[in-house]
């Protein structure tokens, strides 16, 4: 089993082939990833990836999806039906927003959207009913949905550097969140008061 960093050369071992590193220069994926069976990690750094393909739900084996496109705006449901897929990173891209599907198979643990452009959490967010890990600073979040609230697995939220002014109070509710994180947003000095006072959180200082 190996990591490849070239489509050429991972078709010489098609079997042998469970990690693949790609720079990818069109705007979509290249459908011959669907050849590899075994391929456990897929990584994509491009500067022209617009969209993920339907051919996505193919890659039924894949645990970990790193992709980085400064032009990826659009994002097919289909990668969140993916049996085995427990992390996918998607930040630094240019996603305004995520709809997901009502109802999901998801095994998805870890979702990473940080930089992108969201204005909203994603909807139907609460259908990736085994999320622990989620990250969305540096977006244009401005409010926290009722959907997040009921992620019962959720351990760690990532919501700094976005635009909100205020949190719900339920999200002390969420019994096994661990980690959360809202520095950098829009909350007034009577706000943050409220926070510390009732979440036991305290601000990181802006020298």
């Amino acid at each position: 089993m190996a990591l490849y960093k070239s489509l050429k050369k991972a078709f010489t071992n098609i079997e042998d082939v469970t990690s693949l590193k790609l720079n990818i220069k069109k705007s979509c994926l290249p459908e011959e990833l669907t050849a590899f069976k075994n391929l456990n990690s897929l990584y994509v750094q491009s500067k022209s990836l617009e969209s993920i393909p339907d051919w996505i739900s193919e890659l039924t084996s894949t645990r970990l999806i790193y992709i980085n496109s400064t032009n990826l705006a659009h994002i097919n449901n289909e990668i969140f039906n993916l049996p085995k897929l427990e992390i996918l990173n998607l930040s630094s891209c240019r996603i305004q927003n995520l709809n997901l599907p009502i109802t999901t198979s998801s095994n998805l643990k870890d979702l990473n959207l940080g930089k992108n452009l969201l204005k909203s959490i994603p909807q139907n967010i609460e259908s990736l009913e085994k999320l622990e890990s989620l990250y969305l600073a540096n977006n244009n979040i401005t409010e926290i949905s009722k959907g997040l609230l009921n992620l019962t697995n959720l351990k760690r939220l990532s919501l700094d550097s976005n635009r909100l002014t205020t949190i719900p109070l339920e999200i002390k509710d969420m019994k096994s969140l661990n980690i959360l994180s809202i520095d950098n947003n829009a909350f007034s000095a009577e706000e943050k008061a409220q926070i510390e006072k009732e979440l036991g959180i305290s601000f990181t200082a802006i020298m």
